[in-house]
């Protein structure tokens, strides 16, 4: 076999031949110098190692793809479970949102509505109440002009059904069989002071005005003199009836 030997000496390089053994002598070809070489043991060929793969490495090796995978898949689940709930939350403030504006609305609605039925209350009942002063003053008028405004020689009991019992007592006293003059009783009560009455005049220059609370001011002109009288009315079984005069 062939060995390379550096000289000691000039520290150059050359190659001898040996058949193996543990040493042997040769001389520098460069400067001659003896040289006592050590020769290697013969190489044994080399075998390679053999590998045993550990327990469970080619497993996990294998299994990498499959946990990588099922990370992917928690991570997935995880996320979109996250994204759900956070929809569906949204989603619950949203119709809760709209739910509160529609109730804001119905409330409002219901507002506006009880505002109109209220107006519409008053509307009416004003309406009503102006219709009742209407027609009480058409009685009144009618009253004056045919149960008033009458000669003296007649007799006003007849007229006395368009009175309630506690006006008629004040007029004509508790007895209704007084033979006292009645019809001095019934001008006193709704005419004027006057003796000398112009039913013409008197109609003419008649005035009624509601005064409120059921009374009404009733205007007597005659002769440049004017006097009133004030009469409370009530409504008994839809029938007008003249309840106070003063």
């Amino acid at each position: 076999m062939q060995y390379h030997v550096t000289c000691n000496k000039c520290r150059r390089s050359f190659t001898i031949t040996a058949e193996g053994g543990d040493r042997m002598r040769c001389s520098c070809p460069y400067c001659g110098q003896t040289l006592l070489v050590n020769l290697p043991a013969m190489a044994q060929p080399a075998t390679p190692p053999v590998v045993h793969p550990v327990s469970g490495q080619k497993d996990s090796e294998g299994g990498s793809p499959g946990l990588k995978i099922l990370l992917t898949v928690l991570i997935v689940l995880v996320v979109g479970g996250l994204g759900a709930f956070g929809f569906i939350l949204w989603q619950d403030r949203q119709e809760a949102a709209q739910q509160e504006i529609r109730v804001q609305r119905k409330a409002h609605a219901d507002s506006l509505m009880q505002v109109r039925a209220r107006q519409d209350a008053q509307a009416e009942e004003e309406q009503r109440r102006e219709q009742q002063q209407q027609a009480v003053c058409r009685f009144l008028r009618s009253f004056y002009q045919n149960a008033v405004f009458i000669s003296d020689d007649t007799d006003p009991s007849y007229y006395a059904r368009y009175l309630t019992p506690y006006c008629r007592q004040m007029i004509f006293g508790t007895d209704p069989d007084d033979e006292e003059d009645k019809w001095a009783a019934w001008w006193g009560a709704f005419g004027n002071l006057n003796n000398e009455y112009d039913f013409d005049e008197l109609s003419r220059n008649l005035r009624i005005t509601p005064a409120g609370n059921d009374w009404y001011k009733v205007r007597l002109s005659e002769h440049g003199l004017t006097e009133t009288r004030n009469i409370r009315v009530k409504m008994t079984d839809g029938h007008i009836l003249i309840d106070d005069v003063r």
